[in-house]
């Protein structure tokens, strides 16, 4: 299980990761977890690095009143289905996470003892293996490692996977996010070969043939549900089209 904390309080900092180490030992259940105070850092983290599932916050960063409720919404537009908590002393802000639609999973007052602290990071735990980890037979997921950088998502939530501009570096498109990851286009093709999930409509484009709505002629350009679009190569139509009218039989 992959966890991100953001902290600037460095003795909140070391109970929240003791608690982890502890959670990790009696529960046998791996936890690795990157912890930072600044906010430019663990943005980039969440920007650049690999998936993770469990977001632990302040809200008060830096003196910076309600700063982890913009983070929440940061995190929530690049992973959807990231599971968020906030751990903070301000009690009175529990309220807002429905007014900044971040669709938090707990709210744990930093002022508690350790012992129902303790209980509270395990519940966290415990529905982060049990929703992400363990259901994954449920939905069918995108699953993808480069280098040690791994990145898993269902793929009905994908539309298109498009380079950056930068070398080994790509960025998902999903209905309502977008992912960057390292990889290369040519490498999920070579991984995709028998599921094919994945066509190759223009050299820097990889589409979702599952969420396909249609192909524009006029535009040259791949319609997805939602209206998305992304460009297509005229000599990449016809075989795409083939690939849809074959599914449809399907």
């Amino acid at each position: 299980m992959k966890v991100l904390i953001l902290e600037d309080i460095i003795e909140h900092q070391v109970r929240l990761e003791k608690t982890l180490n502890e959670i990790s030992k009696e529960m046998n259940i791996p936890i690795s977890y990157k912890t930072t105070g600044k906010v430019r850092e663990f943005m980039e983290y969440v920007e650049n690095e690999e998936v993770n599932q469990l977001y632990f916050l302040d809200i008060d960063i830096n003196g910076i009143e309600k700063k982890g409720f913009e983070v929440a919404q940061f995190i929530r537009h690049r992973n959807p289905y990231a599971i968020i908590v906030f751990i903070t002393s301000r009690s009175e802000f529990a309220t807002l996470t429905y007014k900044y639609k971040v669709s938090a999973l707990d709210f744990i007052d930093k002022d508690i003892n350790d012992r129902l602290f303790k209980e509270r990071v395990a519940e966290c735990i415990m529905y982060t293996k049990s929703t992400l980890l363990e259901n994954q037979s449920v939905v069918d997921y995108f699953e993808y490692s480069f280098k040690g950088n791994d990145i898993c998502l269902p793929y009905h939530d994908i539309l298109y996977i498009e380079t950056t501009g930068t070398s080994h570096k790509l960025r998902i498109i999903g209905k309502n996010f977008s992912k960057e990851f390292y990889g290369t286009i040519t490498d999920i093709q070579e991984k995709d070969k028998e599921s094919q999930r994945f066509y190759l409509a223009h050299k820097s484009f990889l589409v979702n043939v599952g969420n396909i709505k249609d192909i524009d002629r006029k535009t040259m350009e791949v319609v997805f549900y939602e209206e998305h679009r992304c460009p297509i190569s005229r000599l990449k139509t016809k075989k795409l089209k083939q690939i849809l009218t074959e599914k449809t039989k399907n």
